[in-house]
Parts: structure tokens; C-alpha cells; sequence
């Protein structure tokens, strides 16, 4: 995914796999993607004072390429059989970073920006955070990047609540990555004008659902779970529909060259191999920083550009501001917000033990009352409490289970988490 939890090849039990380089250097090559074709396409396009760029990077296929590699990682996540505790880590580094982001975007395009640039309200940023700007037609987006956080989020909420049930498992989650596919282009001829349809249509990103389907699809050829034709097959189709949905043929051999990375990533060695070898440490960290990068390079990199070629800078020198500003904001970002927050909501003395040190004590209340109940049903007493409080004895025809050995996990399963995916 976008996030910057270290990337490992997918385990199932055992001990922890060795770090694989594979995934950092596509997660940086895809990101490069992305700032590049906003720095020197998307950016000189809608703000032509920002003069003309030394190069230009037209092809839209790297944030395509990023959800379905979020979507791979939230199959191996899920894998080990806590799809609460996966949705919670998940939230937990995403949406903390990009609510710092988006306030942090706008306060820079209100005070900084050049007048005329942006025509943002408080009311958006709020809609924006809350990740309603897709539902919601007349609710401007603080940057157009954020396009992929509502679309993640919906994700890794509908693989939580599928796993371990007939649609997350078998013949079942294959017609639900096939419909994810198909689904959305035959939907699209009834959401031309506007309306419900067209609002749940957009609401739910349902023209990125193939990406969705195509990262869940290697996951399973990557465990031997789905024959490679069938992910041939599938690959085929989920290209044809970027197609449809973009009307960009050049972008979509772009992203299905990155897929085949992805493949080869998945289901090969990893590239520790020549000059690949040698980069493997920086490729890491600009891996690790590599959501928080992608949360704020566009719009503030274009009010540095802004600010350098007022200055009289020439377009590598605007270029190298948008990347370097990325990079520093990124690192900022993911250094002093995504990570010590990820840590205080999800591990050991942070808000979750304070949940559980309330949930315990809760449990703790309710036991004390039941036991009260317990004994003042059993003495026979009508209109009072008990005098004695403490536990009293079980009658011998009823059974107890006080001292009965626990029953295992396996016992109250369906099948081994193995047979389970997102």
C-alpha cells in the first residue's frame, strides 16, 4: 500500500521473511511516477506561470500501480487470521498522516499560494479529512493525489469484513475479483447523468475496483492459489478496463509494464542483483517515506516551483525544488506524525492500552454484578441483596466448567487461516 510499514515478501506461519528489495524499488518507482508526471504534465497544465519544464512525464500509472500493491500487502496481512487488528493498523497509519497533510495543504494554499490558485473553504477540508469528497459532488479536493485514500480505505474495510466468509475464500472470492472487473464497465452506461447511481458509482471508485482485484490476484498466483493463465486472463481484462476508464492507451502499457513488476516481485527472486544490489539501502528509505512523500509533493510542489521561478530559477532548478521539497516534507511527515502516532494507537502503552485498561475494567464491573445477581438469585431473597456477596457453591446436578481445560482455536474454527485470503 502507500503506507510505510516495512515491505516483506508475503509469510504464512513461521518465522519472519527476509526483507525483499523487490518492493521498494517498485514502491519508489511508482511514487517517482507520480511526482514526475505532476511536476512536469499535470503542474505546467493548470498553472502555465510555472513555465515550461525541462522534460515531461505524461503517463498516469503510478498511483494505479501503488493501490494494487496495497491491495498484495492487505492479502498478506490478512493472512495471518486478524482482520480487526489489520484494519486497525492499517487506519491507524494512514489516516492520521493525511488528516496533518490535508490541513497542512490548505493552510500553505490560503497564505502562500498565489492569489486565484485555490478557492478552498474550511467546509472542504473537513469533508475532505472525513474522505467524503467522492461522495459528495460539490466538495473540491485539497490535492487531486488524495483521489486514492478513499479508495484504500473503503478497501481494507470491505477485505476485513469478506475475510474468513464465502466471498473472501474459494470459488467465491474468484467471481468477486471477476465482477470487480467487469462489473464497473457495465455499470458505467447507467452513470452518465447524474443521480444516485452515479453518486454511489463515484462514491465508491468503482472505475478503480479492477486494481483492487488485479493486487488480490497475484497475492493468490504468488501463494499457488490461482494458475497463472487465470492471472494472465485476469491481468488481460483489468488492462483493457484501465483502457476503457482512462481513454489513455499509452498510460495503460505503462501500468501493465509495472504489473509485470509487480509479478516478478511477487513470484520471483528477489533483486538483490548488480547496481540493484548497491542501491537496495537508499531505495529502502525513500521506500519508508514513501507515503508521506506522496501526500504532499503536489500542491506544495507547485507553490515552490512558484516560488523559485518568481525568484528567476530555471526549470531543473524548479524541478529540483518540487522533488527535494517531496522528499523533505515526506520525511518530515512520516518522521514526526505517521510513525510515533501509528506506535501510540496500536502499541503496548499507548491509547490501546488505555482502551484495554477500560475494557478490562468494564469486564471486571459487569462479573462483580453478575456474581452479586448469581447469589442473590440463589439464596432465594425477594426485595434486597444478599448480606453475604461472596460466590456461593453451584448445585451438583448443574456442571461447571471452572476448571474444564481451554478449548483451542482450532476448535471454534471453520478452516486453517490458510484457506482464507482478503
Amino acid at each position: 500500500m502507500l503506507t510505510s510499514s516495512a515491505t516483506t515478501a508475503p509469510a504464512g506461519a513461521g518465522p519472519r521473511s527476509p526483507r525483499r528489495v523487490s518492493w521498494d524499488f517498485l514502491r519508489v518507482l511508482a511514487v517517482l511516477a507520480v511526482v514526475l508526471q505532476h511536476a512536469t504534465h499535470a503542474g505546467p497544465a493548470n498553472h502555465p506561470e510555472l513555465g515550461r519544464p525541462p522534460f515531461t512525464v505524461s503517463l498516469e500509472m503510478g498511483a494505479s500501480t501503488l493501490v494494487v500493491i496495497s491491495a498484495f500487502f492487505a492479502c498478506a496481512s490478512l493472512a495471518k487470521g486478524r482482520p480487526a487488528r489489520f484494519l486497525r493498523n492499517r487506519l491507524a497509519r494512514v489516516l492520521p498522516a493525511y488528516a496533518v497533510a490535508v490541513v497542512g495543504t490548505y493552510l500553505l494554499l490560503r497564505w502562500v499560494a498565489p492569489a486565484g490558485w485555490s478557492e478552498l473553504e474550511p467546509r472542504d477540508v473537513v469533508l475532505n479529512i472525513l474522505l467524503l469528497q467522492n461522495w459528495l459532488p460539490d466538495v473540491r479536493f485539497v490535492d487531486f493525489s488524495y483521489w486514492t485514500l478513499p479508495v484504500q480505505v473503503f478497501g481494507f474495510v470491505a477485505a476485513a469484513l469478506l475475510y474468513s466468509r464465502t466471498l473472501g475464500r474459494g470459488v467465491g472470492l474468484r467471481l468477486l475479483l471477476w465482477s470487480l472487473v467487469v462489473g464497473p464497465v457495465v455499470l458505467r452506461e447507467w452513470t452518465e447523468d447524474p443521480g444516485p447511481l452515479r453518486t454511489l458509482f463515484d462514491g465508491f471508485a468503482m472505475h478503480r475496483a479492477h486494481l483492487f482485484a488485479v493486487g488480490i490476484a497475484v497475492y493468490l498466483w504468488s501463494r499457488r492459489r490461482l494458475h497463472g493463465a487465470h492471472l494472465a486472463a485476469m491481468l488481460a481484462a483489468a488492462l483493457t478496463v484501465q483502457w476503457v476508464h482512462s481513454d489513455d492507451l499509452p498510460s495503460t502499457i505503462g501500468l501493465g509494464v509495472l504489473l509485470l513488476g509487480v509479478c516478478a516481485a511477487a513470484g520471483g527472486p528477489d533483486w538483490r542483483w548488480g547496481p540493484l544490489a548497491a542501491l537496495a539501502r537508499p531505495a529502502g528509505w525513500l521506500a519508508g517515506i514513501s507515503f508521506g512523500v506522496y501526500l504532499v509533493h503536489q500542491e506544495i510542489g507547485y507553490v515552490v516551483m512558484d516560488r523559485l521561478v518568481e525568484f528567476g530559477a530555471g526549470p531543473w532548478t524548479a524541478l529540483a525544488g518540487f522533488l527535494g521539497s517531496a522528499v523533505l516534507l515526506g520525511w518530515l511527515l512520516t518522521r514526526f506524525v505517521e510513525r510515533p502516532v501509528y506506535r501510540w494507537l496500536t502499541e503496548d502503552g499507548g491509547l490501546t492500552a488505555v482502551v484495554v485498561r477500560l475494557a478490562l475494567a468494564f469486564r471486571l464491573r459487569r462479573a462483580r454484578w453478575v456474581a452479586d445477581e448469581l447469589g442473590y438469585l440463589q439464596a432465594g431473597n425477594v426485595g434486597g441483596w444478599p448480606t453475604n456477596v461472596e460466590p456461593v457453591s453451584l448445585p451438583v446436578s448443574q456442571p461447571s466448567i471452572a476448571l474444564a481445560e481451554p478449548r483451542t482455536s482450532a476448535e471454534f474454527s471453520v478452516g486453517s487461516p490458510s484457506s482464507h485470503t482478503a
